[in-house]
């Protein structure tokens, strides 16, 4: 489950064409459902924030569990207080969502494509605002991020994205 979120939490974004090329932060609310074959479908609910500067992201995670994901340049940081521990990986074949959104192409009004590491992103667009991603993950199953409430080119502090990790919490590789 780990690696599914993983593989979802670096997507996001706002407005096409231009704005895109000059887009610096994101912030917003999400619902991400995830469905697997079988038709089971897991719902999460939260808040993620991204600057291009210093390639940043951090995506928290409030329903069902709560649990913050800290994303820079490749590194990711799981913190989840429901198991006291906190978790370090590598996450080098999911792009950031500014990278995502800067390369995306528009295929009608309302949608635009792009492609990393053979991951196709489907982009679906409301005017300038972009309403949902939805892509399939490397297990095949149906990921579907929808934002609302988000902003662009907003100033968002660096200190978001400082982890701490509490005393007495297990640390874990991958």
């Amino acid at each position: 489950m780990k690696k599914l979120i993983l593989s979802t939490l670096l997507v996001t974004s706002s407005l096409i064409s231009a704005e895109l090329t000059n887009l610096k932060t994101i912030s917003s609310n999400f619902t991400q459902l995830i469905t697997n074959d079988s038709h089971n479908t897991i719902k999460y609910q939260g808040k993620m924030f991204a600057k291009k500067q210093n390639n940043l992201a951090l995506w928290i995670y409030t329903s069902p569990v709560e649990k913050k994901i800290y994303y820079r340049d490749g590194n990711i940081v799981i913190l989840e207080p429901d198991l006291e521990q906190v978790t370090f990986a590598k996450l080098n074949k999911v792009p950031n969502i500014i990278t995502i959104l800067k390369t995306a192409k528009k295929i009608s009004n309302h949608k635009l494509v792009a492609k990393f590491n053979k991951t196709k992103y489907t982009i679906t667009v409301d005017g300038d605002k972009v309403q949902r991603i939805s892509y399939h993950d490397e297990m095949q199953n149906n990921v579907s991020i929808r934002f609302s409430n988000l902003k662009t080119n907003t100033p968002i502090k660096d200190d978001l994205f400082i982890y701490e990790i509490p005393a007495g919490y297990d640390v874990l590789k991958q």
